[in-house]
């Protein structure tokens, strides 16, 4: 067993990233060390029913057989998260990794911008005040391992390398047209 195995496994076990770009120098050495052997750590985890995958500049875990309860919960997860991205768009269409942005930006922004308040309203139908909308979604960033706090005094986020991965997964879904264009004329 390598020495970070344990670390390892407590980060990606609650679902959350090892990223190349993050802020923390823990999370930058775990991410190095299973760059440097990664053969080793994947063979470990498979061992535990877990697949070690990994994106550009990520590592997460996946599961080797999942029952079907929780694919449900994923595809539920997946939605939320297709609305969660669909909001930062519209924030700032720019909003990716390496992406700086503070608390204060996010709450003036929904404050003034009636499309950006109706979608925040829709992320989280339990928060009443634009104030805890905005801290359940700063939350989900920051759990998932999607954003980290860089500056506490000013309220100051980093958009990490994982986020390429929730962008991936949207950006996979496709809306096919049911009635492609066709050319109805005939040659006589």
């Amino acid at each position: 067993m390598r020495a970070n195995t344990q670390k390892i496994h407590e980060r990606l076990g609650r679902g959350a990233f090892i990223t190349a770009d993050s802020t923390d120098p823990d999370v930058k050495h775990l991410f190095i060390d299973i760059e440097e052997n990664c053969s080793d750590y994947a063979e470990y985890f498979k061992e535990l029913g877990l697949r070690l995958d990994g994106g550009e500049g990520y590592y997460y875990f996946s599961r080797l057989r999942e029952p079907k309860p929780s694919i449900e919960q994923k595809l539920q997860s997946f939605a939320q998260w297709v609305d969660i991205i669909d909001f930062l768009k519209t924030f700032d269409i720019s909003f990716g990794v390496g992406y700086t942005f503070r608390e204060a930006e996010v709450m003036e922004r929904i404050n003034l911008d009636i499309e950006l308040r109706d979608k925040a309203r829709k992320l989280f139908r339990k928060q009443k005040s634009n104030q805890e909308i905005v801290d359940k979604l700063l939350d989900e960033l920051v759990s998932k391992g999607y954003a980290e706090l860089v500056n506490e005094q000013d309220g100051s986020y980093k958009v990490t390398s994982a986020f390429r991965y929730a962008e991936d997964l949207v950006n996979l879904i496709t809306i096919y047209n049911e009635e492609d264009p066709v050319d109805h004329e005939t040659s006589e």
